[in-house]
Order: C-alpha cells, then structure tokens, then sequence
C-alpha cells in the first residue's frame, strides 16, 4: 500500500510530502458512475435544468468528480520511472479533475510533465485511431505525436482516465525514453491505483478538497433566472457547467463582450488578489456573501473568481524565489460582461451558502 500523499510544493526539489498512513481507497466503495465494481451504485442527482442530452453525462460526472485525480499519482513510480526527482504534483486551474506532476534533475532542469485527467473524453472514434495493450492486467489505448503520448484507460462507453507524457528537457537534460515507453513503465506502477479507485475524503491525499463535493451545475442553476424561464444547464465536464438561455440571442454589439451565459467551474489557483494592482481598473476586489471574490475584465467578458477556503491551501513554494505562495480552492465565473458578475455571484453563491 502506498503511503498517504500531502499536496506542498518546494522551490528546488520536493512537491509531495510522503506521510506514514496507509492508503484507504482501497476499501472504499466505488462511486456513482464508476465502472470500477463493489456495490449497489447510488443514482445522482440531476438538475432539472439539464437537457435530456446532457442527462448521461451529468450523472456519469458525479462518478468522476468521487474520485480522487491526485490520488491516481504515485510519486515514488514517478522519480523510479524517470531517474529523475519530484518537482510538484498540483490540481490543475482548468479543473478539479486533472492533476499535473512534474520532475526534474536539478534547479532550473525540469525533465517530465506527466499529466492526468479524469473523465476525459474517449469515445469510439478515438479508440479506433489508439493502439490497444495490456497494461497492469487493464486495457489500456496509447497514441503518439512528436512529443506526447496519450494513454488512456476507459471508465465508460464515452470517458477515461487519460495520462499525458511529455518531455521538458532539452539538450543534455532531454530524456533518453520516449514519451511512450515513460507512459507505458508509469502505467503499470500506477495499474493497481487505477484499479481500485481512490476516492476523496478516503485520506489518499490531503489536504481534502471539499470544494470537489459540489456540482458545479448545482452551483450554476443559481443563475439560471438571468436567463428566463427557459433557461438549462449544460455539463461540459466533472467540474464544469454553463447556465444559459435555450436559444442564443445575436452576438453581442460591445466586442469586449462575451457570451451571454454564466460559466461555473471549480478548480485550484493561486490566490486571485493578485490580479488588482495599483492604477488599473480591470480587476477589483470584493465580498460577497462572506466570499472573497475578484471580478476581472479580460479581452473577452468577465471572470469573477471566487475564493471558496481561505484556509485550506496548497503550498507552492517553487513559484515564489523568496518562497511563499499558495493554491486556493476557487469557483471561477465567466460572464458576458462585469456589469453582470456581482449578480450573478450573489445568484450562484446562494447554491453554496454563507460562509
């Protein structure tokens, strides 16, 4: 059994902090959704916004969004697989279902990025252009470009656990595997992991991230009365979920605009305070509903990020030169316009609660 992973990043070498505790996942049962075995699955539940298209995959992603993406890493596999050491293993800001660990060979050598993703697409064209293999006693799919290998073990007819690699030295630090064969010697270290499962909240990583508990379509159907009484709900992913009108009105006439939709997801980031600075208006810092929250003008609509534990963080020292700096759990808003967001934070925290 491996060893409880801690989520803390160090500026030169180590980003996961290995305890003592003994991995529970493995006794736990599977979640919702999973194609993983072991008892009677419990229904999820669906928002009645959500269109009868999208009904599949939004009870599928309550499955996804039960297991623990991190968790699904091994970092001893990794530094073993690569000859290399840890360099960091973080969720990722594009959503709570991706985790990214990286190893290099020494300060300022970084040597892999090995990237993974849970529920991904990987539907039947897709498996009909990937190689097939067994790997760890599991079907497995492996495809190839210049620079990255693609493998993927699927969960259902439509999604996988997908595992990137590719290399990021170059010169005397480039690796002299593949890209493939490093995913494929990772992936049976890894077979037993991917087998059963690890859950959050089964302490396989800690600090827990109770923000990956929410559905972020619950979340969005707060603002689901911006957009009338038509208005659905639209899954893209485990922790993304788009509010919007049934039918799409004409582009906005304001360029600086963006669709007219809000556009929940959850993720981890570095604390967004940072984007309000002295003399630019672009970025502006306030509380709503006892949430720390930075609404942001970009080139195309608005996105308010909200701090959704202030206490809980992940440290990542490696970003900072003189240390410091931390990951936040946040749900990021995107909005047509600023004019907007405040609303429709208010509308969409009401689904959260009150700090």
């Amino acid at each position: 059994m491996a060893p409880r992973q801690h989520f803390t990043r160090h500026r030169v070498a180590l980003a996961l902090l290995l305890g003592s505790a003994l991995l529970a996942s493995a006794c736990t049962k599977d979640a919702p959704g999973t194609a993983e075995g072991g008892g009677e699955p419990e229904p999820a539940k669906i928002e009645a916004a959500i269109p009868q298209e999208f009904r599949a995959l939004a009870e599928a992603a309550a499955g996804y969004r039960a297991i623990d993406a991190c968790g699904l890493h091994d970092p001893d596999a990794a530094k073993e697989v690569t000859g290399d050491e840890l360099d960091e293993i973080i969720p990722s800001q594009d959503g709570m279902q991706e985790c990214l660990l990286r190893t290099h060979k020494g300060e300022f050598r970084a040597s892999w990025t090995i990237y993974l993703e849970v529920g991904d697409t990987f539907d039947a064209s897709q498996r009909k252009d990937a190689a097939p293999e067994s790997i760890g006693g599991q079907e497995m799919f492996i495809s190839e470009d210049e620079r990255t290998c693609t493998l993927a073990k699927p969960l259902d007819a439509d999604r996988a656990i997908v595992l990137r690699t590719s290399p990021s030295g170059t010169g005397e630090d480039k690796p002299a595997k593949s890209s493939c064969q490093l995913a494929r010697d990772y992936a049976a270290k890894v077979a037993p992991l991917w087998k059963d499962l690890p859950k959050r909240g089964s302490g396989r990583t800690t600090p827990e991230l109770t923000l990956a508990k929410l559905d972020p379509c619950t979340v969005a159907s707060g603002a689901l009365e911006m957009f009338g009484a038509d208005a659905v709900l639209q899954p893209s992913g485990p922790f993304v979920c788009t509010a919007k009108p049934l039918k799409p009105g004409p582009p906005p006439r304001d360029k600086a605009a963006g669709r007219n939709e809000v556009v929940v997801t959850l993720m981890v980031d570095d604390d967004p305070s940072a984007l309000v600075k002295p003399g630019d208006s672009s970025a502006r810092e306030v509380t709503i509903a006892g949430y720390k929250t930075v609404i942001f003008q970009g080139r195309l609509g608005c996105t308010s990020y909200i701090v959704y534990d202030p206490d809980t963080t992940i440290v990542q020292d490696n970003r900072a030169p003189e240390g410091g700096g931390v990951l936040y759990q946040q749900i990021r808003m995107s909005t047509a316009t600023c004019d907007v967001a405040q609303q429709a934070a208010e509308k969409v925290l009401s689904k959260v609660g009150k700090r």
